[in-house]
Formats: C-alpha cells, sequence, structure tokens
C-alpha cells in the first residue's frame, strides 16, 4: 500500500495550483485587456492571490514546525 503524503504536501501543491492560475489571470489580462476580463480578474484574482499565499504560508509553517526549527 502507498503511504498518503502530509497534509501540507496536499496544502502546498492546492496553493502552488492556485498561484499559477492567477499567474495565468494576470496574464489574460496584460495580453487580452478587454473589460470582462479585468472584472473577472478583480473579482477572482485578489481571491485567488489570498489563498495560495495563506496555502502556501501555512505550508511552509507546517514542514517547518515538523522538521522542529519553529
Amino acid at each position: 500500500m502507498i503511504p498518503r503524503p502530509p497534509t501540507r504536501v496536499h496544502a502546498l501543491k492546492i496553493g502552488i495550483v492556485l498561484a499559477a492560475l492567477f499567474n495565468v489571470l494576470a496574464l489574460l489580462v496584460l495580453v487580452w485587456g478587454s473589460p470582462i476580463v479585468f472584472t473577472v480578474y478583480m473579482f477572482l484574482g485578489l481571491t485567488l492571490f489570498a489563498g495560495a499565499l495563506v496555502l502556501l504560508l501555512g505550508a511552509v509553517l507546517a514542514d517547518l514546525k515538523a522538521q522542529g526549527i519553529f
């Protein structure tokens, strides 16, 4: 049976995906600057960025705590 990775690894993966989605959305605004894309970016962009930031910081702190550094 394959052992499951820790929860902090899942949080890190989800945080990376959210950050990548935020970057793709920001790139769409820069390349294809229509008002609809900009509105979607303004509503979803901050949410994606905040979620990614919280998950990435949480994963880093959990990893430091698991290693006994923090």
